[in-house]
């Protein structure tokens, strides 16, 4: 399975809204997950898919106590 990069470009405000959201989903997480696992959960949301099958092994953030990927609930 390929992995593909798209590069986007935010505004500052958005950029600190997607920081905010690492740091309110560490809350429930226990990891303050990447950038990118919170673009991708929101895609997943607002596309209404479940990337979890179909990119199984992409890069996400990991529990560093058990190397098990996390995903908010």
């Amino acid at each position: 399975m390929s992995r593909n990069q798209l590069n986007i470009r935010v505004s500052d405000e958005l950029e600190m809204a997607i920081d905010k959201k690492r740091i309110d989903l560490a809350a429930t997480l226990k990891i303050i997950p990447t950038r990118s696992d919170v673009v991708r959960y929101a895609l997943e949301s607002y596309l209404q898919i479940s990337l979890s099958e179909s990119d199984a092994d992409r890069r996400r953030s990991v529990d560093p106590k058990t190397d098990a990927a996390v995903k908010p609930k």
